[in-house]
């Protein structure tokens, strides 16, 4: 009986978040289907911590101005 009532409260959010993206985007959302092999790489880069190097590197460029913020 959960299992049936999960499923038709994910059912419902599923057709509500349909008709909101239809109401303000004028599209239907896109579905992805990916084998299991796939969603469980997808999961673990997820939730992997993020590269050192990336996140200093991008630290740095969020501290400097936009070039359409310089001065001439």
């Amino acid at each position: 009986m959960k299992n049936f009532l999960l499923n038709l409260w994910y059912t419902y959010k599923d057709w509500r978040y349909e008709r909101l993206c239809i109401k303000h985007l004028g599209i239907k959302p896109q579905k992805m289907y990916v084998s299991k092999e796939t969603y469980d790489f997808l999961i673990e880069k997820i939730n992997a911590p993020p590269d050192p190097e990336r996140t200093r590197r991008l630290k740095e460029i969020m501290q400097k101005p936009a070039p359409w913020d310089e001065e001439e």
